[in-house]
């Protein structure tokens, strides 16, 4: 006979789940069931800290505290790894509201408990619920317990409350991120993605001293799709590689073509997306187009988020080792936006720091730069210029940001007081009028 108890956690099979709320449902006359959908964030980093061992120990007593009290609940099962997913009655006098609330508060009790005796700050419950009512007999258990997880998946996005209530919109939501990772390759192939260049400009002058590559999706109608709408999607299932290389290739061409032409060009920095560190493969791919578009290095940098080299420094240390080996320039960007570890400067050999825009933003001030926003980018442009690492301040909106930053001697800048991302052809424009504005100050 096969088992229909899970081993670990004595919970029921999945499939044992199913069956007992097809049953449920059916019997449903004065109440509601609630499907309750729980795993743990971060539990990856208990295992990894305190060995698998643990890690069974924390999943077997989440399930005892998920489930213990919990007179209405029906069935309970573990999915996999820790997701727990029960079903609960639910009273039709009591609101779905009502019901997130104390699961959520239930999930902060045990939170502050287990983070006692596992001394981890980031541990923390995401729950998703969906309800079913007699009206919804015919709905298929497996679709309930997936509105469930959908709802989980959301909550797991969110910094703070981390219980959120299935709404019927998630579910458009999941089409529309479906047909954008979907639509990747085709679009891509038919010339959707384009890349855009938003340049870097040199604080004491009017010269042009780079420019940022920036992938751009518009659909044949003419809407564009912007990047924190795909971008996040093709991150999380793997096609940022094929985005990546997209776009690489295209500047290399563009490179290539203005050196042709005998046309001045500037460096070009292109992103690096976190999927490279799993393989490390990109250091092939750009070798191969060093060798096919006989480019100098020099005119190629790459940019590695801050979380980067936070989250795994010692393959971004290998990946710096492998860029700066073909010569190119490596600079850590959104300096500042999360959990700043300043010793990772003197360890890792970056050229260049990106201050985040986040230190410019200021809307009640109308743009004008804070006392404590002041001191911060100044000490980190003075620290830069003692381990002779170059700065750059990106978000520049406004003359008086710009005359700051010169003031402190932040060697380049970038934002739209200089110009947003533009097309290829805006960008050629735009470097050819900066350059002939250069020869006719030095011939003056």
């Amino acid at each position: 006979m096969e088992e229909v108890k899970d081993i670990l956690t004595g919970l029921d099979r999945y499939e044992e789940f199913l069956k007992k709320l097809e049953k449920e449902i059916q019997e449903l006359d004065d109440c509601r069931i609630a499907i309750i959908y729980t795993d743990i964030k971060y539990f990856k980093y208990i295992n990894d800290t305190y060995g698998y061992q643990r890690g069974d120990m924390l999943l077997k007593e989440f399930t005892r505290q998920v489930t213990q009290g919990n007179a209405s609940m029906l069935c309970a099962a573990r999915v996999f790894s820790d997701n727990i997913v029960l079903a609960s009655k639910v009273s039709n006098s009591i609101s779905n509201e009502e019901v997130r609330e104390k699961v959520h508060r239930h999930n902060l009790e045990m939170e502050k408990r287990f983070r006692e005796n596992y001394s981890a700050a980031r541990l923390k419950f995401c729950t998703g619920i969906s309800f079913i009512s007699k009206e919804d007999r015919r709905l298929d258990p497996a679709t309930a317990v997936s509105n469930a997880n959908l709802a989980r998946k959301i909550a797991k996005e969110m910094k703070e409350d981390c219980c959120v209530l299935f709404d019927s919109r998630m579910v458009e939501g999941i089409k529309k991120e479906i047909e954008i990772t979907s639509s990747l390759t085709r679009a891509i192939a038919d010339g959707e993605l384009k890349v855009y260049y938003q340049p870097k400009m040199k604080t004491d002058s009017v010269r042009i001293d780079g420019a940022e590559a920036l992938a751009r999706w518009q659909k044949p109608d003419g809407r564009f799709i912007y990047p924190d709408e795909f971008i996040p999607l093709i991150e999380q299932s793997g096609q940022i590689v094929e985005l990546d290389y997209f776009v690489y290739r295209e500047v290399f061409k563009f490179i290539a073509g203005r050196m042709k032409e005998n046309k001045p060009i500037v460096p070009i920095s292109l992103n690096v997306s976190r999927a490279h560190l799993d393989k490390m493969e990109i250091l092939s791919y750009i070798r191969s187009l060093f060798e096919e578009y006989r480019i100098q290095p020099n005119m190629i940098e790459f940019e590695l988020t801050e979380n980067i080299y936070i989250e795994n420094t010692e393959k971004a240390l290998q990946l710096i080792e492998g860029l700066h080996e073909m010569g190119t320039k490596v600079s850590m960007d959104d300096f500042g936006s999360g959990y700043s570890s300043l010793n990772l400067l003197s360890r890792l050999p970056i050229d260049i720091i990106k201050l985040d825009k986040v230190f410019l933003q200021d809307e009640e001030l109308d743009n004008h730069l804070k006392e404590n926003d002041k001191i911060i980018i100044s000490c980190i442009v003075d620290m830069a210029k003692k381990l002779r690492i170059t700065s750059l301040c990106e978000g520049v909106e406004t003359p008086e940001q710009s005359d700051y930053l010169s003031e402190i001697g932040c060697e380049l800048q970038q934002g739209y007081y200089f110009s947003r991302p533009i097309p290829e052809d805006d960008f050629e424009k735009f470097m050819d009028r900066k350059f002939s504005e250069e020869n006719s100050l030095i011939t003056a």
